[in-house]
């Protein structure tokens, strides 16, 4: 019986997650749409209530290690394995900084969470298309240079199943061979235990995050490199 009293309790959680989710991203995505033309950070702010109002309701918690590596007037490239849908707020909603995602184009095509995604600075990128993808790439530098923020990218391309580290796409880092700024692996632990991939069944629990040190990046460092470098410093915290 208490079994079943828990899944019924899981269930309605979940269905008021997603009633909220569903109302909020149509408020919150036409907010973000208006704000933007007269204030980028305004458009901001509008986002970040909506990541940590999402975390609190959802039940994610954030356990943090090593945030005080970081500088809160430094730009960063943060690189980050890739668990789950909730990877993005939970980074969002845990690091001081401006952040900026390089994210599939799809996404933006979402009504309403797609043009927030816009109106907040995110940048699509074509995987299918390698002349986008690097146009894609450009674009995110100059965000970069001009509106002093920092960017994030999943290097795996999409979310393990299995809370595995999967093959690293070299082409994710030559971004980071020409920004000029530092590159910081970040590690996120159990997010895929909360929400797997192939599935909307979100469960209340405790994400890990660990920010790793700041990394300078050498002009005569390969995508290949970086790419070995930020696997084993990844692999060497999950094990």
């Amino acid at each position: 019986m208490a079994g079943e009293k828990c899944g019924v309790k899981e269930v309605l959680h979940n269905a008021v997650v997603v009633i909220w989710v569903v109302a909020s991203v149509v408020v919150c995505g036409t907010l973000c749409l208006i704000v933007r033309p007269f204030s980028s950070r305004g458009s901001r702010m509008v986002g970040l209530w909506w990541i940590r109002s999402f975390l609190r309701i959802a039940g994610v918690k954030i356990a943090v290690r090593g945030m005080e590596k970081l500088r809160a007037d430094k730009q960063y490239i943060f690189v980050a394995n890739h668990q789950s849908h909730i990877d993005i707020p939970v980074l969002i909603g845990a690091l001081h900084h401006q952040l900026s995602f390089i994210a599939k184009k799809e996404l933006f095509a979402i009504p309403f969470f797609g043009w927030g995604m816009y109106a907040l600075g995110h940048i699509w990128i074509d995987r299918a298309n390698a002349r986008k993808a690097h146009e894609s790439i450009r674009r995110a530098l100059r965000r970069l240079r001009r509106d002093k923020i920092s960017l994030v990218i999943f290097p795996e391309g999409t979310r393990s199943v299995d809370g595995t580290i999967g093959q690293f796409k070299q082409g994710s880092f030559q971004l980071v061979q020409q920004a000029g700024v530092e590159l910081v692996p970040l590690v996120i632990q159990n997010s895929s235990q909360l929400l797997p991939k192939h599935t909307i069944f979100l469960k209340k629990g405790t994400v890990s995050l660990t920010v790793c040190g700041p990394i300078a990046i050498s002009e005569s460092m390969s995508k290949a490199d970086i790419s070995e470098m930020v696997r084993e410093i990844i692999e060497g915290v999950i094990k």
